[in-house]
């Protein structure tokens, strides 16, 4: 994609990757914008092989030393800014599969300012002269537009037409909408809701939850002292009242009661509202004629709502952590399309189970991370920990029970369902 210049974000441990020739303003840019230690500089590693960063001679060492330094950084999950002209999609390359390899964001940013202004910057430099015959061939190399960025694998892609432009950036790195590291506390993880709002509001009361009004549309819920609830996603499908649940999670979470992260059916609902083609089963049906039947104001709300969520949560300094399926330890923290998969849909092994299922891989078996893993997705009998992992979802839509854990106590709380709303195709 493509971004206007609005002083975007920069994604956790993502990979800046500054294009532009020579006098365009990138080293001035860098030093503005990111932390000495952020930034991985061509000529400073050509000093460091050479001992003189304008030795031409030295490049092919050079890079090596660069590809070397942002390969620890990304593995370390660094944001990490190349300074280099990367005018070459040869030279972009290896840039991009270092961040695919360890699923860390790319980010280009372009700078496509006129060839007059980089030779006349190039002549008012005083460490080295750079030719204007080298400016030419450097815009000869550059990208036309954007697109061709894109078309590559950058994303976003920032366009930079001037200095005043380079200027306005004002795009310090913070972390990614993942990441709570702050969000310190008790909190009280509930499983799959499914539309099983009486069920939900049960368990919240047997919590301490204080719920005024409880017949009401939308019940005003207030959190103990020092606790906050935390949903796994899934509120919607199969359930006897989804609009209902789904007004209650929104208002806990718009007033600090409770944060939220996607499952695979709010996403796919999420896709039906955005207009995109989705296979219409496993409840969405239903979801759909109640929204439909709640109006263009609320399907509008339930749209922002679901596309404002993060992929996953991480609580408490990094000790807890939050996905709807689960998320393996490489993937903490990470801001990326395929951490968003893990996250929200597991692994699948290629394989189906003899109920027609797809088979996901059993990442709660290989996790040896210290943080604790909650999550849900795959419906249980009864919740059980896997070493420092626990999944929630003990089925209340199918007749099991609602689920919480209570963090850091590690204690759970049941309420078992009032019946079953679905048949679940594979037995608990």
């Amino acid at each position: 994609m493509t971004t206007q210049l609005t002083g975007p974000s920069i994604a956790h441990g993502a990979l800046v990757v500054l294009i532009g020739p020579s006098g365009s303003g990138k080293s001035t840019f860098a030093q503005q914008h990111f932390k000495p230690t952020q930034i991985v500089s061509s000529d400073a590693c050509r000093a460091i092989v050479a001992d003189d960063e304008a030795d031409q001679a030295a490049t092919t060492a050079a890079f090596a030393v660069l590809h070397c330094i942002v390969e620890q950084r990304l593995r370390a999950g660094r944001v990490t800014v190349v300074d280099a002209t990367n005018v070459q999609a040869k030279a972009r390359r290896p840039l991009l599969e270092l961040a695919a390899r360890y699923h860390r964001p790319c980010m280009a940013i372009l700078f496509d300012l006129p060839p007059q202004v980089c030779k006349e910057r190039n002549r008012q430099r005083q460490d080295r002269v750079v030719g204007d015959f080298v400016v030419d061939r450097q815009c000869a190399q550059e990208p036309i537009s954007a697109d061709a960025l894109s078309h590559e694998g950058f994303d976003p892609v920032i366009v930079l037409h001037s200095a005043e432009e380079a200027d306005a950036f004002g795009a310090p790195s913070h972390p990614s909408p993942s990441l709570w590291h702050d969000r310190a506390g008790s909190f009280d993880v509930i499983g799959d809701l499914h539309g099983c709002c009486n069920e939900l509001l049960s368990l919240l009361k047997i919590m301490g939850y204080k719920v005024e009004s409880p017949g009401a549309l939308i019940p005003h819920i207030t959190a103990p002292e020092g606790r906050t609830a935390v949903f796994v996603g899934d509120f919607v499908d199969r359930g006897p009242d989804n609009v209902r649940t789904l007004l209650i999670v929104m208002a806990m979470v718009r007033s600090g009661a409770a944060l939220a992260v996607p499952g695979n059916h709010d996403d796919k609902l999420l896709r039906a509202l955005q207009g995109a083609p989705v296979k219409i089963s496993n409840g969405l049906d239903r979801t759909l004629q109640e929204l439909s039947a709640a109006g263009e104001e609320m399907q509008a709300l339930v749209r922002e709502f679901l596309d404002g969520l993060p992929s996953h949560l991480i609580l408490d300094g990094g000790n807890l952590v939050v996905a709807h399926a689960g998320l393996p330890q490489d993937l903490h923290g990470i801001d990326s399309p395929r951490a968003r998969d893990v996250a929200l849909f597991g692994t699948p092994t290629g394989q189906r189970d003899e109920f027609g299922l797809k088979v996901l891989a059993n990442w709660a078996h290989a996790y040896e991370g210290e943080a604790v893993v909650v999550w849900g997705h795959l419906p249980v009998a009864e919740a059980a920990w896997v070493g420092n992992t626990i999944n929630i979802d003990t089925g209340c839509v199918h007749g099991g029970s609602l689920t919480a854990l209570r963090y850091p106590e590690r204690e759970l709380v049941s309420v078992p369902a009032a019946r079953v709303y679905s048949t679940p195709i594979k037995p608990l």
